[in-house]
């Protein structure tokens, strides 16, 4: 019995030390390999960080060309630079010799302007008569607003009424043809024409269509 026991502990023995050869030649193979990628990663980095023949001369040429180009173009700004501070000073200068010329200059006296009487300006306005006195049809108490100024051209409708500014005119549009406006006190009143109206007033037609419906006309006194 005893004899089995020590054949079963030998065996045993025998057995571990045959796993534990066996793990230290695998261990052992896999250094080798890892040793071996680790070689040819090197190989390869230091084959890519030198550049070939072919490839050295290609990459020169351009790099050149590119050195070259950079150079013409700072050299083309600063041509442009040196012009414009060159065009910059010359027009200082002619600036400064205009502002001189003009302190040069003799001062003058401001045109004296005549006072001008409102009223007077207003009469004038409404008066065709050379001699300038107000026209008989103009009345203190006319209307002055939503009117329209003597001498002031307007256009007009049939249908229409136009109260003339300080008279106590209004002029109403009857109708309107091609080339002729029929006015109220003033009666048919051809394009280019003018009629009679009461105290030395006449209305002129400057223009009259029946398409549009429109008259231009213009009133006046004297």
């Amino acid at each position: 019995m005893d004899r089995i026991i020590s054949l079963l502990a030998a065996l045993v023995g025998l057995i571990a030390l045959g796993g534990a050869i066996l793990v230290h030649t695998n261990g052992d193979a896999q250094r080798q390999q890892m040793a071996t990628e680790i070689a040819q990663l090197k190989a390869s980095l230091a084959l890519m960080g030198q550049p070939t023949p072919g490839t050295s001369v290609q990459t020169a040429v351009p790099a050149a060309k590119g050195d070259d180009g950079v150079a013409d173009a700072l050299l083309a700004l600063q041509d442009r630079i040196a012009v414009l501070e060159q065009t910059t000073k010359t027009q200082a200068s002619d600036l400064e010799a205009a502002r001189a010329q003009i302190a040069s200059l003799p001062s003058q006296p401001p045109a004296q302007v005549a006072a001008v009487d409102p009223s007077a300006l207003s009469s004038a306005a409404v008066s065709s008569d050379p001699s300038g006195a107000a026209p008989s049809a103009v009345v203190a108490d006319g209307p002055t607003k939503d009117c329209i100024p003597l001498g002031t051209r307007f256009m007009g409708a049939a249908g229409d009424s136009f109260p003339i500014c300080k008279t106590k005119m209004v002029i109403k549009v009857v109708g309107v043809s091609d080339g002729l406006a029929t006015i109220g006190g003033a009666g048919d009143v051809a394009q280019g024409g003018t009629g009679n109206l009461d105290k030395g007033c006449n209305v002129a037609v400057f223009s009259a269509d029946l398409a549009s419906g429109y008259a231009e006309m213009r009133v006046t006194c004297s």
